[in-house]
């Protein structure tokens, strides 16, 4: 698995230059904290992605969602899980396949607080 980790800052333009560019081609999974979203609630995205939100992401508007997932379209969906997890900061995906069991999980963590994954 090839894996792309970046905090977007929440700059849409960051965001796209990536999902357009090179780099989306290189990689399986796109790992974005602090990346943009419109209005209600969605981030960006293509054709190429499924876009995964932390669990509580549809279930608490309330709480800033600060970590998304983007997994290739060119992997197999039997292949990956979205694992749930009590956390707008934490995005959880396992992957199964002849290597046996690997979960991925994408924190976002602002530096004030040590608590994301407790």
């Amino acid at each position: 698995l090839r894996i792309w980790q970046q905090n977007l800052n929440n700059s849409r333009a960051a965001q796209e230059s990536i999902l357009n560019g090179p780099t989306a081609q290189r990689w399986d999974i796109l790992a974005f904290q602090e990346a943009c979203e419109d209005r209600l609630r969605n981030t960006k995205s293509n054709r190429q992605w499924h876009t995964l939100y932390p669990t509580q992401h549809f279930t608490h508007p309330e709480q800033k969602t600060c970590a998304i997932t983007l997994i290739s379209t060119s992997l197999n969906t039997n292949d990956w899980q979205q694992i749930s997890f009590p956390s707008s900061d934490v995005v959880v995906v396992q992957f199964s396949g002849p290597f046996g069991k690997c979960t991925l999980f994408n924190i976002y963590n602002d530096g004030k607080k040590q608590d994301t994954i407790h």
